[in-house]
């Protein structure tokens, strides 16, 4: 670790600095997205202190923060509509920390490949349409009465606008606007804090009494949070929730750190990554933290804001530390309808309209299942809705893999080499046919080969070339469909000869008795030169073809 950690003065300054302007611009963000989840503002800036300091010791990357984010804000906001207790946010923090460690311990670093970027495309931009309904009514300062879902709400603030207060609105906008002008300056990274602290001394110059603050909702005190035991008893009933965030979370994080190299220029170690958000979430389940992952936002404002080391997450974490000690409480002042404008105004940024546009230009199947996982993320629960994309991931492979197969046959061209050409329908008496598949051999993309091989029925005294160079191994399936294809051709006095068999496949041949079937002579194992098998397999079916005719 103490190698990690090796730095030059240089660096440290950079670093100090990028540390700095990364703890003051999380300052709203930690309050906003607590906000969302329906907990105290104070646990989205006790996440802030303790989840980027330990990622920074222990994660793979270097530049990822690990901190609160809004794809696990919001479905943490909806496991915990039905707790009675804060602690079950603790008990859900440690138990997404403890399987995240697991997966980490395990190195289990592909893991986050079972959630495809169509499907976390689909479901942040869902999230992001969610977070914008569910703000309107803070936003406007509009005290709805009706419970329901965001959908019920939103249709209850349209129906009820003369019952906004205006003053509130004002702020809000006024928010959202200084934000939007402040991302088009060099005070960008501090866009969030400007809009902030203007909405602040507005709302205090002003005197507007009517405008709602944090103050009012929770309490936020000087001082570092002070240990908690979690409640074991809701561990069962919010194990598989915690599941979800955790794959989730280390998905989202996989896409962050792996879009920010080392400074060597070499990938972080994915797994050591699960290490470092598992042990971050294990702390914040005993120091009243709220799920943290990899951040995209924050670590664009680190590196954007100058960091070069690993000591830049670590400055942050101590920075907003130092801030919470000293002049903590002040941020209940902060207008409630100023963190809903943030919050409005993340919410379009996460919809990256260049990511959806981009999937739904590559393929139909990745389209419907980026669609698929939007509208399953607007009327579901959302851990159940992460749970729906991996399923929707899977189905998506096993699609694409039944269809994208490719069936070609090998001729002589004239320079005395070979080229391929399309399969033929039917099989021709007396000649040589060699064949070679492209794409999946499992399941359903067997019989999607089998019905584009050349028909036997009408031919005789042929020969069938298969080509299996390259396939590690044979599923039950194939080596069916190759002995029905064995049969067929059979049936009319031809013969089929495999080419470039791997020694594990070879080994599934025998023990399922398929060799026996072919007979030794027609297996022709693969060979280090390219080609190779396949010229002796030439070789022996022209022969073979002779033999036949002559007879």
């Amino acid at each position: 670790m103490l190698q990690r950690l090796r730095t030059t003065r240089e660096d440290l300054l950079a670093d100090l600095l990028a540390g700095a302007t990364n703890a003051l611009s999380y300052v709203p963000q930690g309050m906003a997205y607590a906000v969302v989840a329906g907990v105290s503002p104070t646990y989205g800036l006790y996440t802030g202190v303790f989840a980027p300091l330990i990622g920074a010791l222990i994660a793979g990357s270097s530049f990822m923060v690990i901190t609160v984010t809004n794809e696990l804000a919001m479905p943490t906001g909806e496991i915990l509509a039905s707790a009675s207790s804060v602690r079950a946010l603790f008990t859900l923090t440690l138990l997404i920390g403890l399987i995240q460690l697991s997966f980490g311990l395990l190195k289990l670093g592909g893991v986050t490949r079972f959630i495809s970027h169509c499907v976390t495309t689909g479901f942040v931009a869902g999230v992001g349409v969610l977070l914008i309904l569910g703000q309107l009514q803070k936003l406007t300062g509009y005290k709805g009465t009706v419970h329901g879902n965001v959908f019920v709400k939103t249709w209850d603030w349209l129906t009820h606008l003369n019952g906004i207060d205006w003053r509130t609105t004002v702020i809000g906008i006024a928010t959202v606007v200084v934000i939007v002008v402040l991302q088009r300056t060099r005070l960008k990274p501090m866009a969030l804090v400007g809009g902030l602290v203007l909405a602040t001394a507005l709302v205090s110059l002003l005197r507007w009494n009517s405008v709602g603050l944090v103050g009012g909702i929770s309490r936020i005190s000087r001082g570092l949070p002070s240990p908690v035991l979690p409640d074991w008893r809701m561990a069962p009933q919010l194990f598989v929730p915690a599941l979800s965030l955790a794959v989730l979370g280390l998905s989202i994080a996989a896409g962050v750190s792996q879009n920010y190299p080392e400074p060597d220029g070499t990938m972080p170690d994915a797994s050591r990554d699960f290490l470092g958000q598992g042990l971050a979430n294990i702390c914040g389940g005993f120091f009243q933290g709220m799920p943290a992952g990899g951040s995209i936002s924050r670590t664009a404002t680190s590196v954007s804001a100058g960091a070069r080391t690993r000591w830049a997450n670590i400055f942050a974490g101590l920075i907003l530390g130092l801030f919470l000690l000293s002049v903590g409480s002040v941020a209940e002042l902060v207008p409630m309808t100023a963190l809903a404008g943030l919050l409005v105004y993340i919410g379009f940024n996460v919809i990256h309209l260049e990511r959806i546009t981009r999937v739904w230009n590559t393929h139909t199947a990745e389209r419907a299942a980026m669609v698929a996982t939007f509208l399953l993320t607007l009327f579901i629960p959302l851990h159940w809705a992460i749970f729906a994309g991996v399923a929707i991931t899977l189905l998506l492979y096993i699609y694409s893999s039944s269809t994208k197969v490719r069936l070609v046959q090998i001729v002589p061209d004239d320079s005395g080499g070979f080229e391929e050409q399309a399969a033929p329908a039917r099989l021709a008496s007396g000649e040589v046919t060699a064949l070679h598949a492209y794409g999946n051999a499992f399941f359903a993309a067997v019989y999607a080969l089998e019905a584009n091989l050349p028909r036997p029925e009408e031919a005789r005294n042929a020969v069938v070339l298969f080509g299996l160079r390259g396939r590690e191994s044979l599923t039950s399936s194939g080596i069916a469909m190759l002995e029905r294809y064995l049969r067929r051709l059979r049936s009319g006095g031809n013969e089929l000869m495999l080419v470039g068999v791997e020694p594990e496949v070879k080994r599934a041949l025998k023990q399922t008795g398929m060799m026996s079937e072919l007979g030794e002579s027609n297996v022709f194992d693969s060979t280090s030169s390219v080609g190779g098998s396949f010229k002796a397999a030439w070789a022996a079916a022209h022969e073979l073809v002779k033999k036949k005719n002559s007879v």
